[in-house]
């Protein structure tokens, strides 16, 4: 799964948005600088992420479901929420072990590198929330919004 999330996170190889030094720490490079045995970042982020888009998904479509918001802009809505929150998820983490100085020190990392990888778990938690309130099973099981997608608000 580290695989998975860090290809996903780091574009496919591209990687515009941070630094390879944030990629390293987020794999769990150690902070004694000898192998990949810390904390797998990637891995707990990304379940992170699918976990607040599938609540939140299943929230204004399941639980919700109300005839008052099922307009575009209620669609909108959710979708800052779940970015907002997969942004803050991203970029607290990170953040915090820059001030904290719990990493290794040999890895140069900055706050824009936290800022890039928050916005890099929010632009996928917004194309998982497009995903999923695109296909019409299991969105059709809600009765109110089932019609409210992104292609189609």
């Amino acid at each position: 799964m580290e695989e998975f999330f860090a290809s996903l996170y780091e574009w496919f190889g591209l990687n515009p948005l941070y630094s390879t030094d944030m990629g390293d720490q987020l794999r769990g490079w150690d902070i004694t600088c000898t192998d990949y045995i810390g904390t797998p970042w990637y891995v707990i982020i990304g379940w992170s992420m699918i976990g607040i888009t599938i609540i939140s998904y299943a929230l204004q479509y399941h639980i919700i479901n109300s005839p008052q918001f099922n307009k575009k802009h209620h669609w909108w809505i959710m979708a800052l929420v779940i970015v907002l929150l997969n942004f803050l998820v991203a970029f607290l983490i990170p953040f915090n072990s820059i001030q904290s100085g719990d990493f290794c020190n040999l890895l140069y990392l900055s706050v824009s590198d936290s800022i890039g990888f928050g916005a890099s778990n929010a632009v996928w938690s917004f194309i998982l929330f497009i995903l999923l309130t695109s296909f019409k099973y299991p969105r059709y099981l809600g009765i109110n919004c089932r019609h409210t997608t992104f292609w189609k608000p």
